[in-house]
């Protein structure tokens, strides 16, 4: 499995790359058929005027492809960590639906 990971406004530092592969890794470890991921962390500087801090500004987005399907997912946060974190959580969710979806197929057919 190919994980491409690239930063948009912020350098991917080995501790983020660390996690990121290490909770894809654990997410993936039952699911054999993904072919690649690819994952986009991106920090918006735009800045709210009432607080004078930029809120929910670090997106992770992730796109996962298994065979018959193309997984997305997009989540924010107001650190890079906690938006990895929510986006394997909504990944995971459609993989295991995906995955029932995939088992559940075999018997209609039948």
């Amino acid at each position: 499995m190919q994980i491409t990971i690239r930063g948009h406004h912020l350098t991917i530092t080995p501790a983020i790359e660390d996690n990121i592969r290490l909770k894809f890794a654990e997410m993936t470890k039952h699911l054999d058929q993904v072919n690649s991921m690819q994952v986009k962390l991106t920090k918006d500087h735009q800045v709210d005027k009432r607080s004078r801090k930029g809120s929910l500004n670090h997106i992770a987005e992730a796109i996962i492809r298994v065979p018959g399907a193309e997984l997305f997912a997009q989540a924010t946060a107001d650190d890079m960590y906690t938006s990895i974190k929510k986006l394997t959580e909504k990944l995971k969710r459609q993989l295991h639906k995906h995955r029932k979806m995939q088992v559940a197929a075999p018997s209609l057919m039948a």
